[in-house]
């Protein structure tokens, strides 16, 4: 996973794109991004057909 930008580097994006955002916003934020490197490296997981919800009905012959 890549690091978490630190203090500075967040408040250099954030200046950057032009947003004004209080401490508690900027923690809320950098929870958010940690969250998002989570489902990330999850989400690249090599995983089978069975895991997609669509792909999960468990039809029988009759039911064809």
């Amino acid at each position: 996973m890549p690091p978490i930008p630190g203090d500075e580097a967040l408040d250099y994006l954030l200046a950057a794109s032009g947003l004004t955002i209080n401490a508690e916003q900027k923690a809320d934020l950098r929870t958010t991004l940690e969250a998002l490197e989570v489902m990330k490296a999850r989400v690249r997981l090599p995983r089978g057909r069975m895991a997609e919800l669509a792909h999960g009905f468990g039809f029988t012959e009759e039911d064809l």
